[in-house]
């Protein structure tokens, strides 16, 4: 039987979807999939294999992934850990425990965390627990991870144990590698790989057979607004370039109820033309609103390389993101992106002009954009190098 790599992630997250996609496979390991908190699956989640035991990993095919769903009472209390914003409390959340006995009984070459404050720090309380048992262990960061939590007391002891045992760190831009350097992490580093794996570019319209960027009368704003997105900045900065923005449709997405009751105050006062668009379960559907955009805005404190400006790049939508992303990794301010401070609404507004009016900037930006992603955030090659990177951890090379 093959030893399987463990991956302990939020089931309902796209990007965790993402990532299976792109490192299963009948060329690679079986992969087992431990869920990071309960939560609903998403649905490409609820078909997979069960996993409880030895006997049921023994009928995975190379390359398949299962779902790990023994549960007990012997977890017992959460683990003694930092709360994640937005969690009253880590009840929801896996134990060590968990993970301990899932390598335990399944022993695999592996142990993959997606994100830090939960899976990662439960796969700490594991490797404790498990001691030399513990096999190398991988972590993924996705973008606020370490950047926005080292500045927070509690959760600095955490984060320098985190980085000072993990084996091994996939991060999406050089900022994130730097704070886990000064974190501690002392360790030989892959190349650089997106959270959510890659796109594949076969399965994505090429740009040409999409509108012209600068023809759209379309734009995308990410509606979350709470610990990290600043949704209400947006808002305010559209008020303050309304004039030049009444020819276009606004789409907000994934909009709280106080951003949606913002947007509707907004489009009444100043004239526009703003829907709070639902929440589509379909991607390919998602991904349509993105490529009849003109502009995609996506802002907040602290965030990686976004799946949205990274589908923004891919569909021709110019991208407007927060200088606490990693964004300006990805597209050259300026030129293929405006990159602004998300405190800062009156240089957000002159960035929103800026694109809604100069169509030379925008269609030039949704060439170069989509050749960087071809290039960076391709599912062929980046699935390689994530498989290259657990072959090199399991056998000790890393």
């Amino acid at each position: 039987m093959i030893p399987p790599v463990l991956v302990v992630a939020m089931p309902h997250s796209v990007h965790s979807l993402r990532w299976l996609a792109t490192i299963s496979g009948p060329d690679s390991r079986p992969v087992v999939l431990l869920p990071s908190m309960m939560a609903h699956h998403l649905p490409g989640l609820h078909s997979l294999p069960r996993i409880a035991d030895s006997e049921d990993l023994a009928r995975l095919r190379p390359g398949e992934v299962g779902l790990w769903v023994e549960r007990s009472e012997l977890d017992g209390l959460p683990d003694d850990m930092p709360i994640p914003i937005g969690f009253e409390s880590r009840a929801r959340l896996v134990r060590g425990a968990t993970i301990a006995r899932a390598v335990r009984t399944l022993r695999p070459a592996l142990l993959h965390s997606l994100e830090v404050q939960v899976a990662g720090y439960a796969c700490l309380s594991a490797a404790e627990q498990l001691g030399l048992a513990c096999p190398p262990w991988l972590v993924s960061s996705w973008g606020s991870d370490f950047y926005l939590y080292r500045k927070l007391t509690e959760h600095q002891p955490i984060l320098h144990a985190v980085a000072g045992r993990m084996d091994g760190f996939l991060y999406e831009c050089a900022r994130d590698l730097e704070v886990v350097r000064e974190l501690g992490f002392e360790r030989s580093v892959h190349r650089l790989i997106p959270a959510t794996g890659g796109a594949d570019f076969d399965r994505v319209p090429a740009l040409p057979t999409l509108a012209r960027t600068s023809t759209r009368r379309r734009i995308l704003v990410k509606g979350y607004h709470g610990w990290s997105g600043r949704a209400l900045h947006v808002l305010s900065a559209l008020h303050l370039a309304a004039p030049v923005l009444r020819s276009y449709r606004i789409s907000i997405v994934l909009a709280s109820a106080a951003v949606a009751d913002a947007a509707r105050t907004l489009a009444e006062a100043d004239g526009l033309d703003i829907e709070v668009a639902p929440w589509e379960p379909k991607h390919d559907t998602a991904l349509q609103r993105t490529a009849e955009s003109r502009i995609s805005i996506g802002l907040g404190i602290s965030d990686g390389i976004g799946t949205t400006l990274l589908e923004a790049m891919a569909l021709g939508a110019f991208p407007i993101a927060g200088c606490t992303s990693c964004a300006a990794d990805w597209v050259r301010p300026g030129t293929e992106g405006l990159i602004v401070d998300p405190h800062d609404v009156a240089a957000l507004a002159d960035a929103i002009r800026i694109a809604a009016t100069d169509d030379a900037l925008v269609d030039h930006a949704a060439i170069h954009n989509r050749a960087t992603v071809e290039r960076r955030w391709n599912i062929a090659d980046n699935r390689t190098a994530a498989l290259a990177i657990y072959d090199a951890l399991i056998g000790g090379q890393a």
